[in-house]
């Protein structure tokens, strides 16, 4: 069986998670504690989580993983078949994560209470502005993300935006669904479906637990 190493608290681990639950795979959850046990980082060296255990050996990086599912367990496909819809597929995931994520991670200081410097505020407001644009080219939201099919783009683009909204708001005022017309129906859809729904409660006990 598969074992899913990491916290609910991160959101590249949960967007693993909802994906195996969509597909019906079985897995079990390991759950790994900071700062990381030898053992986990003979599994992940860079003690990157998630970090999924297969037969053949562990996976690291979401995309990896999420690449490595779609091929193993074709049954339940969320991703296009079509070499290019495929490709523009990847396309869209990569900029919710590196221009949106990352760029919003840089003041998730912010969230917890944290002083963010001004011109890093600045940085991140014109870095979103644009990248907010990217994804509204990008994506369809007719009626998921990347058209009328549920894919992993859904997942892994509601986990990318699921910090960010704050972040954005809190650093630099901008209503990130509001800045990406389509977005905001869409994300109240996708949180809706029951391995999502499974996937935020588990999250909710967690931080519970952590307290």
């Amino acid at each position: 069986m598969l074992m899913l190493h990491g916290r609910p608290r991160s959101n590249y681990y949960n967007a693993v998670k909802a994906v195996l639950i969509e597909k019906g795979i079985e897995f079990t959850e390991v759950l790994e504690t900071v700062p990381p046990t030898d053992a986990f980082l003979e599994l992940s060296p860079m003690s990157k989580v998630p970090c999924l255990v297969t037969p053949s050996g562990p996976i690291t990086e979401t995309s990896a993983i999420l690449e490595y599912l779609e091929e193993t367990y074709p049954d339940v496909p969320m991703m296009p078949t079509d070499v290019y819809a495929r490709a523009k597929h990847r396309e869209l995931c990569k900029t919710l994560e590196l221009y949106i994520e990352w760029v919003a991670r840089r003041g998730y200081g912010a969230l917890r209470g944290e002083d963010v410097p001004a011109d890093e505020k600045a940085g991140i407001e014109k870095a979103l502005t644009q990248s907010t644009r990217a994804v509204s080219h990008l994506a369809s939201f007719s009626p998921w993300i990347a058209g009328e099919d549920f894919t992993y783009a859904d997942i892994f683009g509601y986990f990318m935006l699921i910090y960010s909204i704050m972040s954005a708001k809190a650093n630099a005022g901008i209503d990130l669904l509001g800045a990406i017309p389509g977005s905001a129906d869409w994300f109240s859809r996708v949180q809706e479906r029951p391995s999502m729904r499974r996937v935020l409660d588990d999250a909710k006990e967690y931080a519970k637990s952590q307290r």
